[in-house]
């Protein structure tokens, strides 16, 4: 009989259990001794498998997780029992605070906050952006600021540009 090195690992009365419960199943059988069920989707216990103690800095090469701990410490973030989830960061990279993650909700927070699209262990869809109201395009702002600046040589920016968009611009309530 073959028993698993967790089961070995848990002692002598695990190695019982795994022998009693043998005959409903091997998982089953681990699952009891071990007194855990298995890890499951959407768990912090599968999210975090392998990634507790900066385990993902083991993976990599000394010198290159020296520099990714350092450069996230003179960031100001304690990696201490976190994972850094690069899917989540912003362009600062492993410097970001917010993708040093240390469950599913951490993710999830991240998520929603930058509208970002998640699939895996934490699943997070934000639909379509709203469209983003702009008063009057850069573009027609600039050409009758010029055609204005030749009328009037001596009027300043600022004005013209309101000028232009109170000329313009949609009109709406409370604007």
């Amino acid at each position: 009989m073959d028993i698993p090195f967790e089961v070995r690992d848990a002692g002598y009365s695990a190695i019982e259990t795994y022998k009693n419960a043998l005959p409903y199943g091997e998982r089953w059988a681990t699952m009891v001794a071990l007194q855990a069920p298995p890890g499951t989707k959407g768990t912090d216990r599968a999210f975090l498998e392998g990634r507790q103690n900066n385990e993902q800095l083991n993976d990599m090469p000394k010198r290159q997780a020296q520099y990714v701990s350092r450069e996230a410490r003179e960031a100001g973030i304690s990696i201490s029992g976190k994972y850094y989830c690069a899917g989540i960061a912003d362009k600062r990279g492993w410097r970001d605070p917010a993708a040093w993650v240390t469950s599913n909700d951490d993710v999830l927070r991240v998520a929603r906050k930058r509208r970002l699209h998640v699939t895996g262990s934490v699943n997070y869809d934000p639909g379509e952006a709203p469209p983003k109201r702009v008063l009057l395009s850069e573009s027609i702002i600039k050409d009758e600021m010029r055609k204005e600046k030749r009328k009037h040589p001596r009027a300043k920016d600022g004005e013209l540009r309101e000028k232009i968009i109170d000329k313009h611009a949609y009109k709406v309530k409370n604007r």
